[in-house]
């Protein structure tokens, strides 16, 4: 019978060892990207462009936000808004629409739908609509301590 040669063995444990080593450390960067998610993102009502129609044929009044998922500068104004909402009980009111569902077709459609005038290229961005109407359009700027100043009776 044939010994195999010992450089062998060194070699499969070099491979075992960098295939666990590549494994881990691919799941630690799917891990910290979970984690750079935005919280707002996961406590809003989440929508895509398809079922923004849909959306809006039931619900007359609502708020549209609109930001990367991954951008965190904007967390000062999330918590301040979430806040707001729970208070008076809006968050239904809310939905979420990631920058990466964004199209010119859709931005078109909307901007044309609802009379809206704004610059989808400064997100994040709350539009707030009632009666098919855009009230307000607030953006947002990098940890900016953005007062939120809207008249949320407009929802009761």
């Amino acid at each position: 019978m044939r010994e195999i040669p010992k450089k062998n063995y060194y070699t499969l444990i070099i491979l075992i060892l960098i295939t666990v080593l590549l494994t881990l450390s691919l799941a630690s960067v799917y891990k910290n990207k979970e984690k750079l998610v935005s919280n707002f993102y996961t406590y809003a009502n989440k929508i895509t462009k398809e079922e923004f129609d849909e959306y809006m044929l039931e619900n007359t009044d609502t708020m549209i936000y609109i930001s990367d998922k991954y951008d965190l500068t904007h967390e000062s104004f999330e918590k301040a808004l979430k806040e707001k909402l729970d208070t008076l009980n809006l968050k239904d009111k809310l939905i979420y629409i990631d920058k990466s569902e964004l199209s010119t077709e859709f931005i078109e459609k909307l901007s044309k739908d609802y009379e809206l005038n704004a610059n989808f290229d400064e997100l994040p961005l709350l539009i707030i609509i009632v009666d098919k109407k855009v009230l307000k359009t607030i953006y947002v700027k990098s940890n900016s301590k953005v007062n939120i100043s809207i008249d949320f009776e407009v929802f009761e």
